[in-house]
């Protein structure tokens, strides 16, 4: 299953939290319980609940997988200051700043 087919299957937006992602598991699974299915459609319950249960297993092994940047990150970057520090050599110049009067098409 792919972290796209478990997001939509667990109703979720492209950013969510641990939390968010446990309690759209919680509303599915509240949902598509066999427990609460009606006569009849036990086994397309049991089926709903087991790609649920894999949807949340795999968004949790991602979330717990991911390596974030533990860095305090302070007010956005210089845009000229950056391109100085990594391409600036003295035979190009930084590229002009942009002019806030000018329209944009």
């Amino acid at each position: 299953m792919t972290l796209e087919e478990a997001r939509k299957l667990l109703d979720l937006e492209m950013k969510a939290t641990r939390r968010e992602v446990r309690a759209a598991y919680r509303r599915a699974a509240r949902r598509w319980h066999p427990d609460r299915s009606p006569e009849g459609q036990e086994e397309t319950y049991r089926a709903r609940m087991q790609q649920v249960n894999a949807a949340y297993q795999r968004l949790v092994q991602f979330i717990d997988e991911y390596r974030f940047e533990l860095v305090d990150k302070s007010a956005p970057e210089d845009v000229q200051q950056w391109w100085r520090d990594r391409f600036f050599t003295g035979v190009w110049t930084p590229p002009p700043p942009d002019d806030p009067e000018e329209e944009k098409d």
